[in-house]
């Protein structure tokens, strides 16, 4: 059986973002595209391979095949490395994030830079959602979460820790309203912190991003639980202790790291290593403070 690398790959976008359009999206093409290159795969394997449903689900026969893709995926990035392997500094970089790391952290730097490699050009994704760098779709990650598996390098590169916040002008009481989280943030560790901190009060607000929570604290809607960088940031908030607020007292609310992961094959190129060094600060990460290698192929970024 010969098979066309376009429908693995499709396949393999539709198993890990859970959806037809979601994988239409990240692929630049149609959503009848993608539809088509999955009916021709299941045509080939004479069975299905993903449920069609939202998310949709992998069927046993696709798990395998899935399973079976990860070497694939990863020679694929390395062959696509090592052709666009060059040493001078030109050529597009992408970095996903969140938006609110690019705005409070990264566009202030930007012109620095951008004005030191005039040839380098810089794609930058945001959104809550990962996205695959052993698939290409992304040179370098900033995520608060770390990953667990791939070839990949990755260093932590910050910590937010977080409070309760409230509007200076509004005064603490035991039965202030909070605000919290929805969408894909719904499960981070901050938002099931504040659910459990408030279980008889429904909150008044649910947004999609942290910088909007902590606008609608300044304007005096509630409570909520916030970076600490970004209350200060924001102005207006002060930090008020549970017992203030009728909060049920469950332990301190969990930091949050930041972590920078680029995938090997990619950390080779000089365009994709010169903009890790600028989002390292331009200095070498120091041998004691890197993680020990874990048991999977995860690593630590080596010294420049």
């Amino acid at each position: 059986m010969s098979l066309d690398w376009s429908l693995l790959c499709t396949f393999e976008a539709v198993a890990r973002l859970g959806s037809v359009t979601a994988a239409a999206k990240a692929l630049g093409v149609s959503q009848s595209t993608v539809s088509r290159h999955l009916d021709r795969l299941e045509a080939e394997a004479r069975s299905p391979l993903v449920t069609r449903e939202r998310p949709v689900r992998l069927t046993e026969r696709g798990a395998r095949l899935l399973a079976s893709m990860g070497p694939m995926v990863e020679g694929a990035l390395a062959a696509r490395s090592a052709l666009e392997d060059q040493d001078e500094l030109v050529g597009e970089v992408t970095i996903s994030t969140v938006a609110e790391i690019l705005r409070w952290e990264l566009s202030p730097r930007l012109p620095e830079l951008l004005s030191r490699h005039p040839l380098l050009r810089l794609r930058v994704l945001t959104g809550n959602s990962l996205v695959s760098l052993a698939a290409g779709e992304a040179d370098i990650a900033l995520r608060l979460r770390r990953p667990e598996t791939g070839d990949l390098l990755v260093r932590r590169v910050g910590q937010y820790e977080h409070a309760l916040f409230l509007a200076v002008d509004v005064e603490a009481a035991p039965g202030l309203p909070w605000l919290g989280l929805t969408g894909s943030l719904a499960g981070i560790p901050e938002q099931l912190h504040a659910a459990r901190a408030f279980p008889d009060r429904p909150p008044r607000l649910m947004v999609e991003d942290v910088e909007s929570l902590a606008l609608a604290v300044a304007a005096g809607l509630g409570v909520a639980i916030l970076p600490r960088g970004l209350a200060a940031r924001v102005g207006g908030l002060r930090e008020v202790g549970p017992e203030e607020v009728g909060a049920q007292v469950h332990g301190p609310v969990a930091s949050r790291a930041l972590w920078l992961v680029v995938h090997r094959a990619r950390h080779k190129l000089p365009r994709v290593r010169a903009v890790v060094r600028w989002l390292l600060g331009e200095e070498a990460p120091d041998a004691a403070e890197q993680d020990s290698p874990s048991q999977t192929s995860l690593r630590t970024f080596p010294p420049s």
